[in-house]
């Protein structure tokens, strides 16, 4: 893939996986009622607003503010620049891997965008579950970030499993 597709195909991954998640929270934040979940198809789905100001199951909400914003926003911040700069520029990504880490990308800037524009919170609202097995609260960015993490996580064991060994 040359440098001007690879720029093409991060930025078209990007532009709908964030237009997609903004849009998403946009209508959480406009319809759905605060802090009451509805279930849909048996319990399997609830939707309900939520603002989460930790990170992955609200891990660090209960950190002091400032201390929040270095984490979720000015160290995610760099490591976002790290992922598109090594997205762009590593030679030995094939489409699949480019594909995952935009998507991580993706994911990662929608969030931080919640973050700067929401007191350093991200608005969730997605559960998944049956019964009392139920995963924490999500959106759209948060499935990004996962698809591309198993994406990089299968693409990587696979090249890795099917390159010709050197002697």
């Amino acid at each position: 893939m040359t440098t001007k597709q690879r720029i093409h195909w991060v930025l078209m991954i990007c532009v709908v996986g964030m237009c997609l998640d903004q849009l998403s929270k946009w209508f959480a934040g406009n319809y759905l009622y605060g802090w009451q979940m509805t279930s849909y198809w048996h319990d399997l789905v609830r939707i309900g607003y939520r603002e989460n100001a930790g990170a992955f199951l609200s891990l660090g909400s209960d950190l002091p503010a400032p201390l929040r914003s270095v984490l979720f926003i000015g160290v995610i911040a760099l490591l976002l620049i790290a992922i598109l700069v090594y997205t762009l520029k590593s030679e030995d990504l094939n489409r699949h891997q480019i594909t995952g880490l935009s998507l991580v990308f993706s994911g990662g800037v929608s969030n931080l965008i919640d973050r700067i524009l929401n007191n350093g919170a991200v608005i969730d609202f997605l559960n998944l579950g049956i019964g009392e097995l139920r995963t924490g609260v999500f959106n759209i960015a948060d499935v990004a970030i996962m698809l591309g993490a198993v994406m990089l996580i299968v693409y990587t064991t696979h090249n890795q499993t099917t390159a010709p060994q050197k002697t």
